[in-house]
């Protein structure tokens, strides 16, 4: 009876440890994480705080992020002119409906009145 009981408790508390593990088993081969890149160079200062100080309320819906916005400390090749922003969102889904959206389409606008700008997506690898 004892080893029954034995055999019994290992079962259940692997069973408890599969169940706890498979979300993040999941969350590893789920999504893999895509990055936005943009380089920017303002030319009204103004206008493009205004887009600075909207940015975070438009990301927040689609779990986006910024990660950096700088000056780029240039290591080889010709820097952008100007500031680089990188902006974390869970997938390239994700981005992508962040930069299709409405939120976005106005501060695109925004943005374009108030520096030129390179706009890109980067999938993220594991």
């Amino acid at each position: 009876m004892k080893k029954f009981a034995t055999l019994a408790l290992a079962l259940a508390a692997g069973i408890a440890i599969g169940a706890w593990g498979i979300p993040s088993l999941r969350a590893q081969t789920g999504g893999q994480g895509a990055y936005v890149v943009m380089e920017t160079h303002v030319t009204d200062p103004a206008e493009f705080m205004e887009y600075v100080q909207r940015e975070p309320a438009a990301l927040a819906k689609f779990h986006g992020r910024i990660l950096a916005r700088a000056l780029p400390d240039a290591r080889e090749g010709t820097p952008p002119d100007g500031d680089v922003t990188l902006i974390g969102f869970a997938t390239a889904e994700a981005a992508n409906q962040w930069f299709n959206s409405p939120e976005e389409a106005h501060l695109r606008e925004l943005r374009q009145h108030s520096a030129t700008s390179r706009v890109y997506v980067l999938n993220g690898i594991h």
